[in-house]
């Protein structure tokens, strides 16, 4: 159908590098890269001392950006606008007509960290920067890509947790459906600060038992996993609708077929509901117009935490009413780039729905005893996909799951 949206280009950044080719041979082959040690962690005493980080230039120069512009960006909006560009430029086209809705978890903390130690320093909030404000705005990824892309399109950011980077993906899709753009640059970002990790390594919901061992400590499904790893990233798609892409000869790389949201409304901030994965997957499959045995994959949210991996794979069994489905989590590659993982986890789903493979759950030497009958995909497969699920969920109860197609 012309008003079918579409993909026409996708890109990536994270700790694998920003050559998606190259990355998604990896996953392909089920081959992860060890994780970095952050430094701030080792000197602030953390549990957890790893991280995977983007080791690539996002400088003014490297971006092809005046000081100007560069000057209101951090470092999220930077991996947003790298990603961006690949994006666009696999969709051979720009975002000046488009829609920009992307966004990342918060404004740049080290803003915030930078006008406190001005204030201190100082005792004069005359000597803070004029330019602080839209680095510390929430929609700061969306404004400073706005500014950099020269889009005219409307723009926006949606802020959902761990769940973002597909929620803007929904938007994006949701204003092209409406009419309101026949273009959009969706995706999600999300970057490495202190504040960040104290918080999570606080709760415990990082890996903190295998510092010396960083390159298996993202292993979700595993009988020993103890957390997850936080990874920076940035994922960014380029949608369109179909008569969109076909007046201007666009390749369609997959289709954005529906999607389904759901809140957990249990009182729980923090603790992961089985019965919320279970209805956003349910949404997304009846405003598809798919039948659950249709779906031929799932990229699930797998995080790699004890109970959140376990209750996802129990909303599946559910929503699949016993029968099984070829399901993994790309967060053993990746690790975990929270606002970013949505976009980036769509972006591998389409890719495998077009290559005809599923890429493997890595580094697990033991399975969780309790997946023992509805274990996830452990090798290299090839498969003949049309449909597929990539879901993701966040803090507060903030679920989605999108319904993607080959073609």
């Amino acid at each position: 159908m012309d008003n079918d949206v579409v993909v026409t280009g996708m890109g990536v950044v994270c700790h694998m590098g920003d050559d998606l080719q190259s990355t998604l041979g990896k996953l392909r082959e089920g081959k992860s890269e060890p994780f970095q040690r952050y430094q701030d962690a080792v000197a602030l005493d953390a549990r957890c001392v790893l991280i995977g980080h983007y080791a690539g230039d996002v400088s003014d120069k490297a971006l092809g950006i005046e000081k100007s512009v560069g000057r209101f960006m951090g470092r999220s909006s930077r991996l947003a606008l790298r990603a961006s560009r690949l994006a666009l430029a696999q969709a051979g086209t720009d975002a000046r007509d488009a829609a920009v809705i992307f966004g990342s978890g918060s404004g740049d903390v080290d803003a915030h960290r930078e006008i406190y130690a001005k204030l201190e320093q100082t005792k004069s909030m005359r000597k803070v920067s004029p330019f602080v404000v839209p680095k510390i705005m929430a929609s700061t990824v969306s404004a400073n890509l706005v500014n950099a892309l020269q889009s005219k399109g409307p723009s926006a950011t949606v802020t959902a947790a761990c769940a973002g980077g597909a929620w803007n993906i929904a938007v994006g899709a949701m204003l092209l459906r409406a009419g309101a753009c026949q273009r959009a640059l969706v995706g999600g970002a999300e970057t490495i600060d202190p504040h960040f990790h104290a918080g999570f390594d606080s709760m415990r919901a990082y890996n903190s038992a295998d510092n010396d061992r960083p390159e298996i400590a993202s292993r979700p499904y595993a009988a020993d996993r103890e957390g997850f790893v936080f990874s920076e990233g940035a994922g960014a798609l380029v949608l369109e609708t179909r008569a969109s892409a076909a007046a201007r000869g666009a390749q369609v790389l997959g289709v954005v077929r529906g999607f389904g949201m759901s809140s957990d409304g249990e009182g729980e901030m923090v603790a992961p509901s089985s019965d919320g994965a279970y209805r956003a997957m349910v949404a997304a499959l009846s405003a598809s117009g798919v039948r659950a045995d249709e779906i031929d994959y799932i990229n699930t949210h797998g995080t790699s935490t004890p109970v959140g991996d376990v209750g996802e794979v129990e909303a599946i069994k559910r929503v699949m009413e016993g029968r099984r489905v070829p399901y993994s989590s790309t967060k053993g590659y990746t690790g975990h780039t929270v606002s970013a993982a949505g976009a980036i986890e769509a972006v591998f789903t389409a890719a495998m729905l077009r290559g005809g493979w599923i890429a493997p759950c890595v580094n697990i030497q033991t399975l969780e005893p309790k997946l023992a009958d509805y274990a996830p995909v452990l090798r290299c497969q090839n498969a003949d996909l049309k449909l597929a699920m990539s879901n993701s969920f966040g803090f507060g109860g903030t679920n989605i799951s999108l319904v993607m197609a080959k073609d």
